[in-house]
């Protein structure tokens, strides 16, 4: 059982209303951590790996919130504060090794402050480099760290954590920047040797992390046009290809954070239509071309990657962001579902605020009707409402008054319950 497995397939359950799984996974992966904080990439019957796999550590302590920010569970946090201490002073001794004099030259300052070479991805096995992935995961750690510290009444500890996850952040601007321009290329790279094409590991930093503001965006657009231009090509059957990983599917979530509903929905629509074998209602590791080759196919069912579309799935109907503490809603919700009178929405659908429900109607081709309500807290920054829309909208009513703050695409609703018509 991989850590990174059990957070991302842990953090799915959540928005399915089931906490215990990934308490429960955490509890007993803790004990294989050492007592210097190391923590095993898998472990299984025969005991723990060790491999050089350093997004370990941010995995862990993102599960760990991740848990009590849909539980409220803080007897738990007080139980796992030391082991996350632990993986974070481990981690921050990786990362060191980064900061000495030898990476402020020239030809080694793109992995200034970076975690070492790694073989977190299974592509790197063979040659081990400095994955982005390990940072991405390790800054969301920290920023997590910063947040248990916070709950735990430890402001110093907190203020500490905060400093050094921006120390972090702004090492890997400066090395996406080195990277890119080293390479030539107009994308984010999977990593710094590589200089490589990985849509699926930028996805991730995009959508399970939130932390899109780490990346370029120009090179953040480029990267998910370039995935799209090359999706559509191989659905047409116009290139030749021989198998894609239906892992993919977590660049639906980016897609929607990017404000592309049109594109994130082509994607789901053709995952949907290519499962092995439909009723099945899953995806294997590797997806073949011709589904009847005696080829591998790595794991069946695959959970990971059923987790990563549980995810993706609910992003279309609500997601967190943190930058500015919005909750997002509809901004995935495809303007065809609502066609013929039909309601759309969710019920109960937990998020880091309590429990959401909502729906959209079409009322008449000018107007949408929107039904908020909810076991929900109302977040600082309010709901982001982002209806699928024909045309810019011209007025909002919310709860009998009338709006001025709003713009073409959506408002923001600070009451639930909440009734409001949206007008175009």
């Amino acid at each position: 059982s991989w850590i990174r497995d059990g957070a991302i397939m842990g953090a799915a359950l959540l928005r399915m209303g089931h906490p215990g799984a990934i308490r429960d996974f955490i509890h007993w992966y803790a004990g294989f951590q050492k007592v210097d904080g190391k923590i095993p990439d898998s472990t299984g019957r025969e005991g723990p790996e060790w491999l050089p796999e350093f997004d370990a550590y941010g995995e862990f302590i993102f599960a760990i919130m991740e848990y009590f920010r849909f539980t409220g569970d803080k007897s738990f946090l007080v139980e796992m504060w030391p082991a996350a201490l632990k993986a974070l002073a481990f981690m921050d001794g990786l990362r060191r090794k980064r900061l000495t004099k030898e990476y402020q030259t020239q030809e080694k300052r793109a992995y200034y402050g970076l975690l070492p070479e790694s073989m977190s991805h299974e592509g790197y096995m063979a040659h081990p480099v400095h994955a982005y992935w390990d940072d991405f995961w390790a800054i969301r750690g920290l920023g997590d760290a910063a947040q248990m510290a916070e709950v735990l009444g430890d402001d110093t500890e907190a203020a500490r954590l905060t400093r050094l996850k921006h120390a972090f952040s702004e090492d890997v601007r400066a090395s996406l920047a080195a990277t890119i321009a080293r390479h030539g290329i107009d994308f984010i790279p999977g990593s710094v040797e590589l200089g490589d094409f990985d849509p699926t590991a930028t996805a991730i930093a995009v959508a399970l992390l939130d932390e899109l503001s780490l990346l370029p965006r120009a090179e953040t657009d480029n990267t998910f046009d370039k995935y799209l231009a090359g999706f559509r090509e191989r659905k047409s059957g116009r290139v030749v290809w021989n198998n894609y990983s239906a892992y993919e599917i977590r660049i639906i979530g980016a897609l929607v954070r990017l404000g592309k509903r049109a594109e994130a929905m082509e994607l789901l629509e053709f995952m949907l239509a290519d499962r092995r074998i439909p009723p099945w209602n899953q995806w294997p590791e590797i997806s073949w071309r011709d589904p009847s080759s005696p080829s591998f196919m790595g794991d069946l069912p695959h959970t990971w990657i059923s987790a990563e579309y549980i995810l993706a799935l609910c992003s279309l109907f609500a997601y967190e962001r943190e930058e500015d503490k919005t909750l997002v809603i509809a901004g995935g919700v495809a303007p065809e579902w609502l066609t013929e009178g039909h309601a759309v929405g969710v019920e109960n659908l937990p998020t880091y605020y309590g429990k959401i429900s909502y729906s959209l109607r079409l009322e008449e081709p000018n107007a949408l009707r929107l039904t908020l309500k909810g076991d929900l807290i109302v977040p600082a920054g309010g709901i982001l409402v982002k209806p699928p829309l024909s045309r810019p909208i011209r007025q909002v009513e919310v709860n009998g008054r009338m709006l001025r703050d709003f713009d073409t695409a959506g408002f923001i609703c600070r009451e639930c319950p909440a009734e409001g018509v949206i007008r175009l």
